[in-house]
């Protein structure tokens, strides 16, 4: 089973504690209404993530992996982040082709942490 499949589990399992057994559909709807749901988005973000492994990457280098240079990837890992599926490190990278010599904070995934 991968990583995002026991998380769509883990995630509809959790899901099932919002409603009682006897519900009406329409309860059943609203409960499933705000629980977060792993988007296709989420799940580039995570994969990628756990592709750049011990390495880590930065937003500027996953901006530039999924060719985006908008904050929508961005949003997807800081709500990944809030999650705990990708951890901040005490790494920073400066990308100076980026105009400035800022640094960068490193990302990883949770499975990556320990070197």
């Amino acid at each position: 089973m991968s990583f995002i499949d026991a998380l769509n589990n883990v995630m509809a399992i959790q899901e099932r504690y919002l409603y009682r057994e006897k519900s009406r559909d329409t309860s059943i709807d609203a409960a499933r209404s705000v629980i977060p749901h792993m988007s296709e988005t989420h799940e580039k973000v995570l994969s990628y993530a756990f592709d750049c492994g011990y390495g880590g990457f930065t937003d500027v280098e996953m901006a530039n992996h999924f060719d985006c240079l908008t904050s929508h990837y961005r949003s997807r890992r800081a709500q990944l982040t809030e999650a705990g599926y990708i951890v901040a490190t005490e790494v920073r990278r400066r990308h100076p082709e980026r105009g400035n010599n800022r640094d960068h904070i490193v990302w990883k995934h949770k499975d990556f942490l320990n070197e």
